[in-house]
């Protein structure tokens, strides 16, 4: 048997890994564009894409955990929701925000604040995030917190 007629499988074993890693990528990238157009489009209309509740919950998160934390950044769902819900709630610079969310996002930040604290005080280190915040990250983003 010729060496050739042994490699060209492996390579073309390689084409349909690259070529599926290509189609996944573009269909990521396809559902993210539709993502982005629903929520744009109901913006526009005046429906709530996402609600108060967990607009406040996703930006308390971010808040409280960073949102530097490079899994969020890289996840293109989650940055889309966080730029609606700026956009929504008047949360960009130089804007008065929407009272009624700020507060709701406060009463989430001293949750998950108060969460760390008591965890540290009783140096308690896998379970540093409460399981709402847990949950709708995993749920809304296939993602996992960190504490």
């Amino acid at each position: 048997m010729d060496r050739n007629q042994v490699t060209q499988p492996n390579k073309q074993r390689e084409q349909t890994g690259t070529r599926s890693q290509s189609a996944e990528s573009r269909m990521r990238s396809a559902v993210c564009q539709l993502q982005r157009d629903w929520l744009e489009a109901c913006e526009q209309v005046g429906i709530p894409a996402i609600t108060t509740d967990t607009s406040a919950r996703i930006m308390a998160i971010m808040y409280v955990h960073g949102g530097g934390e490079e899994e969020m950044v890289l996840n293109q769902k989650f940055v889309n929701d966080v730029k609606y819900i700026q956009r929504r709630f008047h949360i960009q610079g130089g804007e008065v925000p929407d009272e009624t969310f700020v507060l709701t996002m406060q009463h989430y930040v001293r949750q998950l604040e108060q969460h760390l604290e008591g965890c540290k005080r009783n140096n308690v280190t896998d379970t540093q995030i409460p399981e709402w915040a847990h949950k709708l990250m995993r749920d809304r983003y296939g993602m996992k917190l960190h504490g």
